[in-house]
């Protein structure tokens, strides 16, 4: 008989509630008014816990920005898993994640430009490299499913294409953070679509537009 899953404790209920409760306060400061200027006493004083408390959730406000950098990377996967369930091509698909992305992050409160820059700089180096190569995986798989469509161009390798998609993310948010008047949500469509009429073979790309 498979083993009976375990109901969670009143005390571990509440655990999860003020751990969720701490994050979502941070969040929210974080966004607003940014990472370097949010206190623990301040998190602590809006999250209604002791002091203390917030310690027996996080070792440091460094150790919550890790966390919340996990959430927001999470939330990129599921936007990825929820786009590949679509119907669509694999250049409505590229071209959708991107200015999605872009939308969400300048609709965000006035600071997370700021948090954005935080998580990038901050994130402990010994998790960069499982980040990147999570990030790495989600944008394979949808360029693996342009592949097996038949829609990308054969002569470029899966790994080639990972590589040129990737970085260009990377470096459009990276310029989003450093530069005030960076038009995030308008550079996030045009390299969508430039990549996507790059990477995209003459065929598929004449049956797309007959559409």
């Amino acid at each position: 008989m498979p083993a009976r899953e375990e109901t969670p404790t009143r005390r571990e209920r509440r655990r999860v509630e003020l751990r969720d409760r701490i994050l979502e306060t941070a969040l929210a400061l974080f966004e607003t008014q940014g990472y370097e200027a949010t206190t623990v006493a301040e998190i602590a004083r809006r999250a209604d816990i002791a002091y203390g408390t917030f310690f027996n959730h996080f070792p440091s406000k460094l150790e919550l920005l890790r966390e919340i950098s996990d959430l927001s990377l999470q939330g990129l996967f599921e936007d990825v898993e929820g786009l590949r369930k679509r119907p669509g091509s694999f250049a409505e698909h590229l071209v959708a994640l991107f200015e999605s992305s872009a939308e969400k992050a300048e609709l965000s409160g006035p600071q997370v430009r700021e948090l954005t820059g935080a998580m990038m700089a901050l994130a402990f180096p010994e998790h960069a490299g499982q980040d990147n190569r999570r990030i790495r995986l989600a944008f394979r798989a949808i360029l693996e499913d342009g592949h097996a469509a038949g829609e990308l161009r054969d002569e470029i390798d899966l790994d080639t294409l990972t590589e040129v998609v990737v970085g260009t993310w990377y470096s459009m948010f990276l310029s989003w953070v450093h530069f005030d008047d960076y038009p995030l949500r308008e550079r996030a469509s045009g390299v969508a679509r430039f990549l996507a009429d790059t990477l995209v073979a003459p065929h598929a790309r004449s049956a797309n537009q007959e559409r």
